[in-house]
């Protein structure tokens, strides 16, 4: 029996309406629309839900996509294959002045773009790349891949939060390759891969498929936490990935967490992912932040005073993607008002109301207070003897705050921690040095810490 698209999207509509709240729903399920629906011989159905934009469809994809799949398998009592596209309903100019839709899909779109021959973008490259102490672990292993492709570090899988430089790192690996022996270097986002599936089933193509992804030189898929839920994505990607592994064909993944982490990720590839080597990319601090800045004012090729630079690389504690848009923005107001960028106009962008200056570094007593409450200890409890991990490791990162921020001697640090032997200290400002180069947490809590330090 045909099931009519229109009928099947108004029953799932009434059940998400009664179950999300009214904002949600208005927000992100009604905007949206069933394009297509696709019985397969096995029974199963593939249900194209056409999204208005793309941050719309990661939105619904990350927060709603187990969801209004599990409604439509009940309504229409059949397995489902959900594929989230980006495509609006327009009229069409013509004789009959119909309704006709603006076929976008993500694969659709990559098609026709050749996802930038190939995903490639001319910007993302080792020579753009700035690094510092958040990504130098991240960079290191990049080059390392590109020196031994397939045999080092294969697969790299790349984790960190939103604009932190994941892909501009993972494409710089694809650029790397190209300049050598390996020429098909194929970049795709998980959403790309998981509709370009979706699409060779429904044109019963799916040979296609695996020829185009199972004969690359090297394969970059981004944002690999979207395969999540995705049950006939995870199985292809799974035999993709073993037939590439297996012929020593480079392999660099990314995600915004550990594979370990990524609920509804199969097991089998998790296993996979783990094979190789993860590393994390955290925030910048205040060197890397403020190398970016300077980077991207000589890409725009505009002066910008090095007050100013300063100042936002203080105040804007952020990702790199983040700071490049707050520079953008000076930048742009300049052009409009045909004028340079002042410190009044970074007032008005970034709400700093007077022009920066190095402040005094706090006394060594306020410094410990500050890390006691933010880990919701007291003083005393950090200058005790408890061993407990979490007080420990606060602990730690006091010593090595009054160490190497505020240059206090060993004897006098140990001193203020209830007569501890300048060897200890040494021991715990080493043991933070590291973890910051390693673990993301402990890193983006120094560097909170730092600023907070500096900005009271």
């Amino acid at each position: 029996m045909e099931i009519q698209a229109e009928t099947l999207w108004q029953s799932v509509c009434g059940e998400l309406e009664v179950s999300m709240s009214e904002l949600i729903y208005n927000s992100w399920i009604k905007p949206c629309f069933v394009r297509e629906i696709t019985l397969l011989d096995d029974g199963r159905i593939i249900v194209e839900l056409a999204t208005p934009s793309g941050y719309h469809l990661r939105t619904v994809d990350e927060k709603y996509y187990g969801q209004i799949k599990q409604v439509i398998e009940r309504v229409s009592n059949k397995k489902c294959e959900l594929a989230l596209v980006v495509s609006q309903r327009v009229i069409k100019k013509g004789e009959a002045n119909q309704m006709e839709e603006a076929r976008g899909s993500l694969f659709e779109e990559a098609e026709r773009k050749k996802v930038f021959a190939e995903g490639l973008n001319p910007r993302f490259t080792f020579e753009t790349y700035v690094v510092g102490g958040s990504n130098n672990l991240a960079f290191a292993a990049a080059k390392a891949v590109v020196d031994s492709p397939g045999v080092r570090h294969n697969p790299l899988f790349i984790w960190g939060g939103v604009g932190v430089g994941k892909t501009h790192l993972m494409q710089a690996v694809g650029h790397e390759l190209t300049r050598g022996e390996i020429k098909n270097v194929t970049y795709v986002t998980s959403e790309q891969f998981t509709s370009s599936l979706v699409q060779s089933i429904r044109s019963k193509q799916v040979d296609v498929f695996k020829k185009k992804y199972r004969n690359v030189g090297a394969l970059l898929v981004d944002d690999i936490q979207f395969f999540a839920g995705k049950d006939s994505s995870q199985e292809e990607f799974f035999h993709t990935f073993n037939d590439l592994y297996m012929k020593g064909v480079p392999i660099v993944l990314t995600s915004d967490q550990k594979p370990q982490e990524i609920q509804r990720l199969e097991e089998r590839l998790v296993s996979r992912f783990l094979g190789g080597l993860t590393v994390d990319i955290g925030l910048p601090d205040y060197e890397m932040r403020e190398a970016i800045l300077r980077q991207k004012a000589s890409e725009l090729r505009v002066n910008v005073d090095d007050i100013i630079i300063e100042t936002l690389a203080e105040n804007v504690v952020t990702n790199a993607r983040e700071i490049e848009g707050v520079l953008m923005r000076l930048v742009n107001n300049s052009l409009a008002d045909k004028t340079e960028i002042t410190m009044e106009m970074v007032s008005k962008v970034i709400g700093v109301t007077r022009q920066i200056e190095k402040r005094k570094p706090p006394r060594s007593i306020k410094v410990i207070s500050m890390v006691a409450k933010n880990f919701e200890f007291r003083n005393k409890d950090l200058t005790g003897k408890s061993r407990k991990a979490d007080l420990v490791r606060a602990r730690h990162i006091a010593m090595y705050l009054l160490r190497e921020e505020l240059g206090t001697q060993l004897a006098k640090v140990g001193d203020l921690f209830g007569g501890r032997d300048h060897t200890t200290v040494m021991h715990a400002v080493e043991k933070i040095k590291q973890a910051v180069d390693i673990n993301q947490e402990v890193r983006n809590k120094v560097m909170n810490l730092k600023h907070m330090m500096y900005s009271q």
